[in-house]
Formats: C-alpha cells, sequence, structure tokens
C-alpha cells in the first residue's frame, strides 16, 4: 500500500522547477487556491499504482481524485477519509486513520508533514514500513520514486508485487469528503 499526501508533496505553493505548471483549482466548497504541479508526478504515481494500491492520504480527501487526477493524469485511486475532521489552517494526525486502514500490511507513506509521533510508528512495526518526507518546497523528487520502487520489490514473492489486497473498500469511514485544502496534510 502507497498512502500519498497533497501539500507539500504534489501540490506546492509555490513554483519549485520549470517543469512546475500552475493550476487553479476550486475545492468542494467553492474556495480557489492556487497551486502548482510537477507534469512528471502523474506518469509517476500511475507507474507506482502498478506496483502498490495507492490511497490518498490527504486533507483534501475526496477533493485530492476530483481535482488533481485529470490534471496529473492518474487513476481513480482510493481515499483515506479522516475521523478527525481537518480544518484550515489547523494541524490533525492523520496517524489513527492510517493505522486502521495500514493494519499489518506492508506500507509506504509519502507526506511532507511526518511528525514524531509517525516516526515512533514506523519504527515500532514489524511490518515492513517506508516513510517518504518530501521537501515542502520542492515535493517529490524522482529519487524519492526510486526508493519507492526500490521498497516495492523488496516485497515482491515470486514476481507477485502487491502488497494487500485493493484498499478501497477498507477507506470507507463514512466521513464526508474534504472541502477546502487543509494545512498539516
Amino acid at each position: 500500500m502507497l498512502l500519498v499526501d497533497v501539500d507539500g508533496g504534489l501540490a506546492l505553493r509555490a513554483r519549485a522547477s520549470a517543469r512546475d505548471r500552475e493550476h487553479l483549482v476550486v475545492a468542494g466548497d467553492g474556495s480557489r487556491h492556487r497551486v502548482w504541479l510537477n507534469p512528471q508526478h502523474g506518469g509517476w504515481l500511475t507507474g507506482l499504482a502498478e506496483q502498490f494500491d495507492v490511497v490518498w492520504a490527504t486533507g483534501w480527501e475526496h477533493d485530492a481524485p476530483r481535482l488533481l487526477g485529470d490534471l496529473l493524469g492518474v487513476p481513480d485511486f482510493a481515499v483515506l477519509e479522516f475521523t478527525e475532521r481537518p480544518s484550515v489552517g489547523v494541524r490533525f494526525s492523520k496517524l489513527g486513520d492510517v493505522r486502521a486502514l495500514v493494519g499489518d500490511r506492508p506500507v509506504a507513506w509519502v507526506d511532507d508533514d511526518l511528525g514524531p509521533e509517525v516516526l515512533a510508528w514506523a519504527a515500532a512495526r514489524i511490518e515492513p514500513t517506508l516513510l517518504v518526507q518530501p521537501s515542502a518546497s520542492e515535493g517529490l523528487r524522482i529519487e524519492h520514486v526510486n526508493e519507492l520502487n526500490v521498497f516495492a520489490r523488496s516485497l515482491t514473492i515470486d514476481g507477485a508485487a502487491r502488497d494487500a489486497p485493493n484498499a478501497s473498500n477498507a477507506c470507507d469511514t463514512g466521513v464526508e469528503p474534504s472541502d477546502e485544502r487543509r494545512d498539516g496534510e
């Protein structure tokens, strides 16, 4: 399973490279947000989806696939809905919901904001766990994708690269979709 955050990992608040493209996205509540996206991210995520069950793990919740899916050209990934309502400008912990979703499966988690609680959880897990923390000013880079590919290959047994059954059913916690971009994703 591969958990993917949006802010700082994929959607940047400022241009980080010449490849980045500016987009104006409109959240579910009608609020507008200017983000910079690297067009390579779509191909990278699509390639990673051949090895992982990819899950949006972001305060954007269902706005992530709705707003970014077409822009990045990615398949319809599952969405982790959080039991704690993300609020604009307020950090929230994803860890409880991530623990419930992941269970005892191997996981890679891409997020620019992985605090000490997440680091301790990952270190204590018996199951293979990879935390990838891109710089919030640069976002996901090819080095991170290479690291994720190596991790996925380490999980491969007899050519079967899938780490778990599709996660889409496990992601439905009944929480309404996110209406706005959130800090702390």
